[in-house]
């Protein structure tokens, strides 16, 4: 289970799924170092400054666990968030053959779908190449880098 920022709301909906769950799953927090701190203790990942760069980071990271590794990756986030941050997951961790849940999701905001069309943009460009293309708007990654402490 992977809890991406880690508000109030995202460990709720990671316990929704783990509740759904036949056995309860390990989580995973992804945030700025300056975010707020998990109300329980959590192994962390303090990586990425936008939902694009923590799943790569999350990739990243499951490439390099020990054998077994994880067969499927639960994200919890927001609900509004919960369709871009799995359609991230499964661009990033599909050629590592790694499955992403929830299934179900919910039809993004018109603002949402904007973010996960241009954000999928940047994780098919991260898979082809390596980079995400941050560099096409530095004082965007400037910002974002310095507001989340990276």
């Amino acid at each position: 289970m992977v809890v991406l920022d880690g508000g109030s709301g995202r460990f709720a909906a990671a316990d929704r799924i783990g509740q759904s769950l036949p056995q309860p799953p390990r989580h995973l927090l992804i945030r700025c170092p300056r975010g707020a701190l998990p109300p329980q203790p959590t192994p962390e990942l303090l990586q990425g400054f936008d939902t694009a760069t923590q799943i790569t980071a999350l990739a990243n990271w499951l490439r390099h666990q020990p054998s077994p590794r994880s067969a499927r990756v639960w994200i919890a986030t927001d609900p509004d968030h919960t369709a871009r941050a799995v359609v991230l997951a499964r661009i990033a961790l599909g050629s590592q053959g790694i499955r992403v849940g929830p299934a179900d999701l919910p039809t993004p905001s018109p603002s949402e779908h904007r973010k996960l069309l241009r954000d999928a943009l940047r994780l098919t460009l991260w898979r082809a190449t390596g980079s995400t293309g941050a560099w096409l708007a530095p004082q965007v990654v400037a910002r974002k880098r310095a507001d989340c402490g990276v």
